[in-house]
């Protein structure tokens, strides 16, 4: 059976993704955010992503960053949301080995076991739901009403991030940054649709265009926070389940995918859930994972 152009498609930019998080951790922990004094309080402004602009290790992080999410893009046009977002959950697996690398560190049992979990999940996951077919006729005042959702949902777990642990704060900033992912995929299907039909001069017309770039603004500012608040495993934990789980809930809500209904499906679904929940747990807490420079193991 050939393999769909969109799986190679979304784990291209899957590892590209990932590429940019441990490169971009590795800046963000030499950022003053991740080194003052008031640290458990304090929140992201512009002025930590004007200061990681200067730090050559995040551009080329960024870079790669801007090759996944114009890859990303490509695999949205070859299927559906529902299908490319499941995938991206492979950044978790390419990410931590790569946080790792000039550390002298390596991953632990419990490490690969956890991305072992992730990947039996996926495919249980994906199997279980069978071919999706492309998500057409989005509800737009859904997508308004979900913009606004997100929003606030992301500034809750913003304000209860405040005095939490390293780890418990990496968690929030990289919940509240997964949902305007999920949501950023969304905007950049119809972005890129419009784009495709309507030439440059038809989508700039358009209010989804500068709404991806909104919402991609502020994932990435969150993102960074995660990054250097506490250790990379619970920020891109929190990022991968958060996203994906979060689009397929937008594109049943928006695009009417149809969620599992038959009992086979329905069984499919929670035992990949599970198998990837389990996973995500134990690389969460495997010990041989990288963190921000200057923070104890």
């Amino acid at each position: 059976m050939t393999v769909p152009a969109v799986i190679p498609v979304s784990l291209l930019a899957a590892f590209l993704i990932a590429a940019s998080a441990a490169l971009q951790q590795r800046a963000a922990g030499r950022t003053s955010f991740a080194t003052r004094v008031d640290h458990a309080r304090a929140v992201p402004g512009p002025r930590l992503l004007a200061e990681l602009a200067r730090e050559p290790v995040w551009v080329l992080g960024w870079v790669a960053n801007l090759g996944g999410f114009c890859v990303q893009a490509a695999a949205l046009h070859l299927g559906s949301v529902a299908e490319v977002q499941p995938l991206m959950v492979c950044q978790l697996l390419f990410a931590l080995p790569l946080g790792l690398v000039g550390t002298g560190r390596r991953m632990s049992a419990g490490a690969w076991w956890g991305a072992a979990g992730v990947c039996a999940g996926l495919a249980a996951l994906l199997s279980a739901r069978g071919r999706l077919p492309a998500a057409t006729g989005m509800d737009e005042p859904r997508l308004v009403a979900s913009i606004v959702a997100v929003a606030a949902v992301a500034g809750v777990l913003t304000t209860l991030s405040r005095d939490r642990s390293p780890a418990a704060r990496a968690a929030l900033f990289g919940l509240a940054a997964g949902l305007f992912c999920a949501l950023s995929a969304v905007l950049m299907k119809e972005a890129t649709e419009q784009l495709l039909t309507e030439g440059l001069l038809g989508a700039m017309s358009h209010w989804e265009g500068y709404a991806v770039a909104a919402a991609a603004t502020c994932s990435l500012l969150l993102g960074q926070a995660a990054y250097a608040c506490g250790p990379l495993a619970p920020a891109v934990t929190a990022m991968n389940i958060t996203n994906p789980v979060v689009s397929y809930v937008l594109a049943v809500l928006l695009y009417g995918v149809p969620a599992p209904g038959t009992a086979g499906q329905l069984l499919g679904v929670t035992f990949g859930a599970a198998l990837i929940t389990a996973g995500v747990v134990l690389l969460a807490r495997a010990p041989a994972l990288p963190r921000p420079t200057g923070q104890l193991p």
